[in-house]
């Protein structure tokens, strides 16, 4: 049951939409996501095009998402592991200034003249790695620096820093290499960790209490799954984000669909890939205005059919202005249903074994990334890149309908009905 009466104190009274920039420390987390968000948002952009110009070939695209993706499932436990038993403002800087070391490296390599498609997949790759280590460990901290009443507030803002940055990346990634050679563009993303890095040395992060009865062990590193096997209602949303958003993961196809159906070249290229972060930040500013959802499992459930719905249509789209409209549909429903999902877990998730739990949702939601990087580009060498987006919009559809007869629960459910 959906509960009648709530604790006041798990239903705050509706709050500014910016609350929680009031917080001094949060501000720090706001400006390291801002950037560090947007130049991982940049780099994977300019990789996916730059695969895509050497190579000409799909095949290549799905096996840059293998890189992207491998990593996430190799290290994603080891990673958040290290969030609970490691000081987390060293792992944030460290991962931090591997992601700068990556795209230097890459621009480096590519100036002189010898990259080759391999270099730049084992950059994903590195990427990939380090980020399954910054990303958990930054979600895990966003309760440290708010207090619970702002909770969602702060998790709507943090989703709108990403989705401004899902605009910023993949738009200057575009126009980059349309104004400048891949080279020169990797090394202006690089710029982009410098004041990321700023913020970090600012950022006070206060202690666990009661951290870890446990040792560093397997057992422990298996204790976010622990978590994730008791909450059935936040497993199928981990499931139907995996799902939903892995075989309907079109990034990698876009520049197939700018340059070979769409014919726009690069400068288009980097609108397509920034509309989705338009609609992004219409859900995310619309969550801002109406502060909490009740029923936040509807929300998300509706928000994962609407996704796999418009990226269905978009697969058969040849008009530019309203791919960009369905692009801009897909990025308002995956706002929806990111930020009912990240509100849920940071408010069911223990705090002893947090970094461990987001490392694996993050395992789930960036390995979908990864998982749908192949998928569609093996799919794509064999259907073509619009029926490899139609395959991926029939399994969303017919799972999220499923989820939807199979699991009542799931439509009523609100977290904060859970509490107490």
């Amino acid at each position: 049951m959906s509960g009648k009466t709530s604790d006041p104190q798990d239903e705050p009274a509706r709050i500014p939409p910016w609350a929680s920039l009031h917080f001094r420390q949060f501000n720090y987390l706001f400006v390291l996501a801002l950037f560090a968000t947007a130049a991982q948002q940049m780099r994977q952009a300019q990789i996916f095009y730059h695969v895509y110009e050497l190579s000409g070939s799909a095949f290549q695209l799905g096996l840059t998402g293998v890189a992207q993706g491998l990593p996430i499932f190799v290290f994603g436990l080891f990673g958040g592991a290290l969030a609970d038993f490691m000081d987390r403002k060293r792992l944030i800087l460290i991962t931090t200034v591997g992601n700068w070391l990556v795209a230097v490296v890459l621009g480096v390599v590519t100036v002189s003249g010898l990259i080759q498609v391999w270099h730049i997949q084992l950059g994903m790759a590195l990427t990939s790695t380090v980020n399954i280590m910054l990303t958990p460990t930054r979600m895990s901290i966003i309760s440290f620096l708010v207090p619970r009443s702002h909770l969602t507030n702060a998790v709507s803002l943090n989703s709108a820093v990403s989705q401004s940055s899902h605009f910023i990346g993949p738009m200057l990634g575009g126009l980059s290499l349309a104004w400048m050679n891949a080279g020169n563009a990797y090394l202006f993303n690089s710029l982009f960790y410098i004041p990321a890095v700023g913020a970090i040395f600012l950022l006070k992060i206060p202690p666990i209490v009661g951290k870890l009865p446990e040792r560093f062990s397997l057992s422990a590193m298996l204790g976010g799954f622990r978590f994730l096997f008791s909450e059935p209602v936040v497993f199928a949303m981990v499931i139907l984000d995996f799902v939903v958003i892995g075989f309907g993961y079109f990034r990698p196809l876009l520049p197939v669909f700018a340059k070979d159906i769409l014919f726009v070249g690069p400068a288009g290229f980097g609108m397509l890939s920034s509309a989705p972060a338009i609609g992004g930040m219409v859900g995310t500013v619309a969550l801002l205005l109406i502060g909490d959802v009740k029923k936040k499992g509807l929300l998300a459930t509706w928000s994962f059919l609407g996704y796999a719905i418009a990226v269905g249509i978009f697969a058969l789209s040849t008009n530019f202005l309203l791919s960009l409209f369905l692009l801009a549909i897909t990025g308002l429903t995956n706002s929806l249903q990111a930020v009912m999902r990240q509100t849920t877990f940071h408010i069911l998730t223990p705090d002893q074994v947090r970094g461990r739990a987001f490392a694996v949702f993050h395992m789930f939601s960036q390995g979908a990334n990864g998982f749908g990087a192949t998928e569609i580009g093996f799919a794509a060498a064999l259907l073509g890149a619009p029926g490899s987006l139609l395959f991926g919009c029939a399994v969303g559809s017919l799972l999220t309908l499923a989820c939807w007869v199979l699991m009542p629960g799931l439509r009523t459910f609100g977290a904060e009905a859970r509490q107490g």
